[in-house]
């Protein structure tokens, strides 16, 4: 998988699906907005894009594959920043460091930073910004340690 990124759970599935298609123009028919198991009802071509439901404060789970890169010509981060600022919303991925709850906080405004997520958590529950992030100004800023700065 190419893709994946959670959304925010207050922004919908539908505003979602419209913003990848404002933005990559990928047909509202290449994306799916459902549920898992209600995928093999899905009429028509397959989906360039899923967008499931994951639960918790970022319940939207986005993931989409090579077809997605060949539309976009985008890396995850800039799929996440162009969405957030269309849907008007924030997202979390994978920020590619060792550490399994660091995570890129992407804003509404496209601004984006590191954030550390509650690892006694199933869900994906941001507890502060390791970095000071522009569109988050009310979000706590804790460093990072040492052996995390170097990233």
């Amino acid at each position: 998988m190419t893709y994946g990124i959670y959304f925010d759970s207050r922004t919908s599935a539908e505003a979602l699906r419209q913003a990848l298609h404002a933005v990559y123009n990928v047909p509202l028919e290449l994306v799916y907005a459902g549920p898992y198991d209600a995928l093999n009802d899905h009429p028509g071509p397959d989906p360039v894009a899923l967008i499931t439901p994951a639960g918790g404060q970022f319940g939207h789970e986005f993931s989409a594959g090579d077809k997605l890169r060949e539309l976009s010509q985008a890396t995850e981060l800039e799929v996440a920043k162009a969405m957030c600022r269309v849907a008007r919303t924030r997202a979390l991925l994978d920020d590619g460091g060792p550490a399994p709850d660091y995570w890129f906080l992407v804003t509404a405004d496209g601004s984006y930073g590191r954030v550390q997520t509650d690892p006694d958590s199933d869900e994906l529950t941001i507890l502060y910004a390791l970095e000071p992030i522009s569109g988050e100004p009310d979000l706590p800023v804790v460093p990072p340690p040492d052996w995390a700065r170097t990233w």
